[in-house]
């Protein structure tokens, strides 16, 4: 270390002054090598450099984005056909979503369309009509949602994925002689099996509709 800079008592640790050849403080020589730290004396670590975060994919759903929704499809089971479900397809490019309509969703919809038209002023006929058209209208709600969201909306809906259909068949409904008629079918063959529903309106709308995002 040059004389001009600053130098310490190798005994006591005093500051020394350039030209010092004795420590003001001890008498002790003058030396330019600083006083050596205790034994105690633990270094502090130098703290690691933080990690920088890795960046994440955007999640699927980030770029998944609905292109058809179809209602009022009832799924047959059971016994004589006692067991049925009402499915709206929520449909995206990449899969297609079974959102099940429970009988305690359907009249949360209806309540609140009620209680909206009555607070608007309108009379009984006019809140009949509002449950009415929440009813039919009710799958209009998933163009609003994620698929995500409507995955997750009930317990029970499920999805298949696009690349795992192998076939779709539709059936127009018939009249029998006793003048009932049986309603419109789609039959959705998968790698894992099929669902068969019954088509609340024209099964032609519904091929129509899933031929224009591509399945048919």
């Amino acid at each position: 270390m040059s004389d001009d800079q600053s130098r310490f008592c190798g005994a006591c640790g005093s500051a020394l002054m350039p030209g010092d050849t004795f420590c003001t403080s001890c008498g002790a020589r003058a030396t330019a090598e600083p006083p050596a730290p205790p034994e105690s004396y633990t270094p502090e670590p130098t703290p690691a450099p933080a990690p920088t975060p890795t960046p994440q994919p955007p999640s699927a759903d980030s770029s998944e984005t609905v292109v058809a929704v179809i209602g009022n499809l009832t799924e047959i089971g059971g016994f004589m056909g006692l067991k049925q479900k009402t499915y709206t397809l929520v449909v995206t490019e990449t899969r297609i979503i079974f959102a099940r309509l429970t009988k305690e969703r359907m009249s949360a919809m209806v309540n609140a369309a009620r209680d909206e038209a009555k607070s608007a002023g309108k009379g009984f006929f006019g809140q009949w009509g509002a449950q009415i058209g929440s009813s039919m209208r009710y799958h209009e709600a998933y163009w609003q949602m994620t698929p995500a969201a409507a995955l997750a909306e009930t317990e029970g809906n499920f999805a298949i994925d696009r690349s795992a259909i192998r076939g779709m068949k539709y059936k127009h409904g018939m009249t029998n002689d006793d003048g009932t008629s049986s309603p419109d079918r789609m039959i959705i063959t998968t790698t894992t099996g099929k669902h068969k529903l019954q088509v609340s309106g024209s099964v032609s709308a519904v091929k129509k509709a899933l031929a224009e995002v591509g399945i048919s």
